[in-house]
Protein backbone atom coordinates (compact mmCIF):
# COMPACT_ATOMS: atom_id res chain seq x y z
CA UNK A 1 0.00 0.00 0.00
CA UNK A 2 2.65 2.35 0.85
CA UNK A 3 4.07 2.11 -2.69
CA UNK A 4 0.63 3.01 -4.33
CA UNK A 5 0.18 5.76 -2.02
CA UNK A 6 3.26 7.52 -3.13
CA UNK A 7 3.24 5.83 -6.45
CA UNK A 8 0.01 8.64 -7.11
CA UNK A 9 1.52 10.63 -5.01
CA UNK A 10 4.36 11.59 -7.59
CA UNK A 11 1.87 11.21 -10.65
CA UNK A 12 0.22 14.31 -8.87
CA UNK A 13 3.04 15.88 -8.35
CA UNK A 14 4.47 15.79 -11.86
CA UNK A 15 1.35 16.40 -13.12
CA UNK A 16 1.24 19.85 -11.28
CA UNK A 17 4.75 20.44 -12.23
CA UNK A 18 5.22 19.51 -15.71
CA UNK A 19 2.53 21.12 -17.02
CA UNK A 20 3.46 22.83 -20.82
CA UNK A 21 3.25 26.41 -21.51
CA UNK A 22 0.10 27.65 -23.59
CA UNK A 23 1.64 28.03 -26.87
CA UNK A 24 -0.13 30.73 -29.02
CA UNK A 25 0.07 30.99 -33.02
CA UNK A 26 0.23 34.63 -33.50
CA UNK A 27 -0.21 35.75 -37.15
CA UNK A 28 1.50 38.37 -37.69
CA UNK A 29 -0.60 41.01 -40.25
CA UNK A 30 -0.32 41.67 -43.92
CA UNK A 31 2.04 38.45 -44.33
CA UNK A 32 1.29 34.72 -44.02
CA UNK A 33 4.05 34.67 -40.99
CA UNK A 34 2.78 32.71 -38.02
CA UNK A 35 4.73 32.42 -34.79
CA UNK A 36 4.41 30.39 -31.75
CA UNK A 37 5.06 31.64 -28.21
CA UNK A 38 5.37 29.89 -25.24
CA UNK A 39 3.02 32.10 -22.67
CA UNK A 40 3.96 31.27 -19.07
CA UNK A 41 2.31 34.90 -18.12
CA UNK A 42 -0.73 37.46 -18.90
CA UNK A 43 1.96 40.09 -19.95
CA UNK A 44 3.34 37.32 -22.07
CA UNK A 45 0.39 36.95 -23.68
CA UNK A 46 -0.85 40.65 -23.45
CA UNK A 47 1.87 42.44 -24.60
CA UNK A 48 3.69 39.88 -26.65
CA UNK A 49 1.81 37.24 -28.58
CA UNK A 50 -1.04 39.58 -29.02
CA UNK A 51 0.12 42.67 -29.30
CA UNK A 52 3.84 43.26 -30.81
CA UNK A 53 3.07 43.44 -34.19
CA UNK A 54 0.00 46.31 -33.59
CA UNK A 55 1.97 48.26 -31.55
CA UNK A 56 5.08 48.78 -33.52
CA UNK A 57 4.10 47.88 -37.31
CA UNK A 58 7.10 50.33 -37.84
CA UNK A 59 9.38 47.62 -36.84
CA UNK A 60 7.48 45.06 -38.89
CA UNK A 61 7.98 46.76 -41.87
CA UNK A 62 11.63 47.96 -41.24
CA UNK A 63 12.42 44.14 -40.74
CA UNK A 64 10.50 42.96 -44.01
CA UNK A 65 11.92 45.55 -45.92
CA UNK A 66 16.05 46.08 -44.73
CA UNK A 67 17.37 42.68 -43.20
CA UNK A 68 18.76 40.85 -46.27
CA UNK A 69 20.52 37.41 -46.53
CA UNK A 70 24.04 37.78 -44.63
CA UNK A 71 22.88 40.47 -42.44
CA UNK A 72 23.85 40.19 -38.60
CA UNK A 73 21.13 41.86 -36.78
CA UNK A 74 21.80 43.08 -32.93
CA UNK A 75 18.20 42.81 -31.24
CA UNK A 76 19.31 44.91 -27.76
CA UNK A 77 16.36 44.81 -25.45
CA UNK A 78 14.75 41.34 -27.04
CA UNK A 79 12.65 40.87 -24.21
CA UNK A 80 10.65 37.11 -25.20
CA UNK A 81 12.04 37.44 -28.97
CA UNK A 82 8.92 38.62 -31.13
CA UNK A 83 11.25 40.46 -33.30
CA UNK A 84 14.58 38.13 -33.10
CA UNK A 85 11.98 35.37 -34.09
CA UNK A 86 10.35 37.47 -36.78
CA UNK A 87 13.61 38.94 -38.30
CA UNK A 88 14.49 34.94 -38.43
CA UNK A 89 11.01 34.21 -40.51
CA UNK A 90 11.22 37.39 -42.89
CA UNK A 91 14.92 36.24 -43.47
CA UNK A 92 16.54 32.85 -42.72
CA UNK A 93 19.65 33.90 -44.10
CA UNK A 94 20.12 36.63 -41.40
CA UNK A 95 22.15 35.88 -38.06
CA UNK A 96 20.42 37.70 -35.32
CA UNK A 97 22.23 38.34 -31.90
CA UNK A 98 19.41 38.77 -29.18
CA UNK A 99 20.86 40.63 -25.62
CA UNK A 100 18.22 40.00 -22.50
CA UNK A 101 19.46 40.80 -18.84
CA UNK A 102 15.85 39.94 -17.54
CA UNK A 103 16.47 36.07 -16.46
CA UNK A 104 13.19 35.11 -16.37
CA UNK A 105 12.72 36.49 -19.77
CA UNK A 106 15.69 35.19 -21.11
CA UNK A 107 14.81 31.43 -20.65
CA UNK A 108 11.44 32.00 -22.27
CA UNK A 109 13.69 34.41 -25.40
CA UNK A 110 15.40 30.77 -25.86
CA UNK A 111 11.93 28.74 -25.58
CA UNK A 112 10.43 30.96 -28.22
CA UNK A 113 13.71 30.39 -30.36
CA UNK A 114 13.66 26.33 -30.17
CA UNK A 115 9.34 26.71 -30.47
CA UNK A 116 9.90 28.26 -34.10
CA UNK A 117 13.03 26.07 -35.01
CA UNK A 118 15.47 29.50 -35.04
CA UNK A 119 17.89 27.83 -32.64
CA UNK A 120 20.75 28.15 -35.74
CA UNK A 121 19.40 31.00 -36.65
CA UNK A 122 19.48 33.59 -33.31
CA UNK A 123 22.13 33.82 -30.25
CA UNK A 124 20.81 34.66 -27.53
CA UNK A 125 22.67 37.04 -24.92
CA UNK A 126 22.05 37.40 -20.95
CA UNK A 127 23.54 40.73 -20.55
CA UNK A 128 22.50 44.42 -20.94
CA UNK A 129 23.79 47.11 -22.44
CA UNK A 130 25.49 50.31 -20.98
CA UNK A 131 28.32 52.52 -21.74
CA UNK A 132 30.41 50.18 -19.61
CA UNK A 133 31.60 46.51 -18.69
CA UNK A 134 31.33 45.12 -15.62
CA UNK A 135 29.27 43.72 -13.65
CA UNK A 136 26.09 45.06 -12.67
CA UNK A 137 22.53 45.04 -11.05
CA UNK A 138 18.86 45.41 -12.29
CA UNK A 139 16.33 46.95 -10.41
CA UNK A 140 13.74 44.61 -11.50
CA UNK A 141 10.45 46.37 -12.06
CA UNK A 142 7.65 43.18 -12.33
CA UNK A 143 9.62 39.83 -11.76
CA UNK A 144 7.15 38.15 -14.48
CA UNK A 145 8.42 36.95 -17.36
CA UNK A 146 7.70 39.54 -20.46
CA UNK A 147 7.90 42.24 -18.41
CA UNK A 148 9.54 45.52 -19.11
CA UNK A 149 11.01 48.93 -17.64
CA UNK A 150 13.77 46.80 -15.86
CA UNK A 151 17.13 49.35 -15.59
CA UNK A 152 20.74 48.10 -15.80
CA UNK A 153 22.66 50.07 -13.02
CA UNK A 154 19.13 51.27 -11.25
CA UNK A 155 17.93 51.09 -7.91
CA UNK A 156 14.97 50.32 -6.27
CA UNK A 157 12.74 47.99 -7.94
CA UNK A 158 10.67 44.85 -6.28
CA UNK A 159 13.54 43.04 -6.34
CA UNK A 160 17.51 43.22 -7.92
CA UNK A 161 19.14 40.73 -10.18
CA UNK A 162 22.99 40.96 -10.91
CA UNK A 163 23.70 40.88 -14.25
CA UNK A 164 26.72 41.46 -16.51
CA UNK A 165 26.77 44.77 -18.37
CA UNK A 166 28.70 45.65 -21.55
CA UNK A 167 29.89 48.33 -23.80
CA UNK A 168 28.19 47.78 -27.14
CA UNK A 169 31.88 48.28 -28.39
CA UNK A 170 33.76 45.93 -26.75
CA UNK A 171 31.43 43.06 -27.66
CA UNK A 172 32.99 42.31 -31.04
CA UNK A 173 36.45 42.80 -29.62
CA UNK A 174 35.38 40.42 -26.03
CA UNK A 175 33.36 37.84 -27.59
CA UNK A 176 33.61 37.82 -30.96
CA UNK A 177 30.31 38.74 -32.38
CA UNK A 178 30.43 40.08 -35.30
CA UNK A 179 29.17 44.08 -36.08
CA UNK A 180 25.63 44.70 -37.20
CA UNK A 181 23.92 45.59 -40.15
CA UNK A 182 21.23 46.95 -38.56
CA UNK A 183 20.73 47.53 -34.97
CA UNK A 184 17.44 47.50 -32.80
CA UNK A 185 17.67 48.98 -29.42
CA UNK A 186 14.64 48.96 -26.92
CA UNK A 187 15.93 49.42 -23.19
CA UNK A 188 13.54 51.64 -21.58
CA UNK A 189 15.10 55.13 -20.68
CA UNK A 190 18.54 53.61 -21.11
CA UNK A 191 18.93 54.11 -24.72
CA UNK A 192 21.36 57.67 -24.06
CA UNK A 193 23.75 55.44 -21.82
CA UNK A 194 24.42 52.32 -24.56
CA UNK A 195 24.36 55.02 -27.46
CA UNK A 196 27.39 56.53 -26.03
CA UNK A 197 28.87 52.78 -25.48
CA UNK A 198 28.50 52.11 -29.02
CA UNK A 199 30.81 54.73 -30.77
CA UNK A 200 32.42 52.19 -32.64
CA UNK A 201 30.04 49.88 -33.79
CA UNK A 202 27.91 53.16 -35.21
CA UNK A 203 31.25 53.76 -37.09
CA UNK A 204 31.67 50.34 -38.53
CA UNK A 205 30.61 50.70 -42.14
CA UNK A 206 28.97 47.16 -41.66
CA UNK A 207 26.10 49.15 -39.65
CA UNK A 208 23.54 50.44 -42.65
CA UNK A 209 20.60 51.62 -40.14
CA UNK A 210 19.36 51.41 -36.27
CA UNK A 211 15.90 51.47 -35.35
CA UNK A 212 16.12 53.52 -31.26
CA UNK A 213 13.02 53.92 -28.96
CA UNK A 214 13.26 57.25 -27.85
CA UNK A 215 10.98 59.13 -25.35
CA UNK A 216 10.50 62.89 -26.78
CA UNK A 217 11.78 65.48 -24.50
CA UNK A 218 13.96 63.48 -22.78
CA UNK A 219 16.23 61.33 -24.79
CA UNK A 220 15.58 61.94 -28.33
CA UNK A 221 17.59 64.64 -29.05
CA UNK A 222 20.55 63.37 -27.07
CA UNK A 223 20.23 60.19 -29.18
CA UNK A 224 20.17 61.75 -32.07
CA UNK A 225 22.96 63.75 -31.45
CA UNK A 226 25.28 60.99 -30.99
CA UNK A 227 23.77 59.30 -33.98
CA UNK A 228 24.59 62.17 -35.97
CA UNK A 229 28.17 62.53 -35.02
CA UNK A 230 28.98 58.79 -35.91
CA UNK A 231 27.46 59.09 -39.64
CA UNK A 232 23.98 58.79 -39.46
CA UNK A 233 21.29 60.85 -40.24
CA UNK A 234 17.35 60.78 -38.93
CA UNK A 235 14.68 59.75 -41.60
CA UNK A 236 11.23 59.69 -41.72
CA UNK A 237 9.20 56.55 -39.87
CA UNK A 238 5.46 57.26 -40.48
CA UNK A 239 4.36 53.99 -39.01
CA UNK A 240 5.59 54.79 -35.89
CA UNK A 241 2.99 54.94 -32.99
CA UNK A 242 4.17 57.15 -30.04
CA UNK A 243 2.92 56.12 -26.91
CA UNK A 244 3.28 58.36 -24.09
CA UNK A 245 6.14 60.09 -25.53
CA UNK A 246 7.64 57.24 -26.55
CA UNK A 247 8.84 56.13 -30.04
CA UNK A 248 10.58 54.37 -32.55
CA UNK A 249 13.25 56.29 -34.40
CA UNK A 250 14.63 55.64 -37.29
CA UNK A 251 19.01 56.46 -38.62
CA UNK A 252 20.43 55.69 -41.63
CA UNK A 253 24.03 55.70 -42.32
CA UNK A 254 24.91 59.10 -44.58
Amino acid sequence: MPSIKNFLQMRRLKSRLEQPPLVVDSLVPGTDISIKFAVHTWLEFHHRARDSWTKEPDMVEWLRSQLRSGDVLWDIGANVGSYSVLASKFCPGANIYSFEPFIPTFSHLWENILLNDASGRIFPLNMGLLNKTAPETLAVNDVRAGSSQHQVGGVGGVATQFVLSMRGDDIPARLGVPFPHLLKLDIDGLEVEAVAGLDGVLKNPSLRQAMIEVEAGKTEEKVQCLLQRSGFERIANPLTKPTNGVFNALFSKR
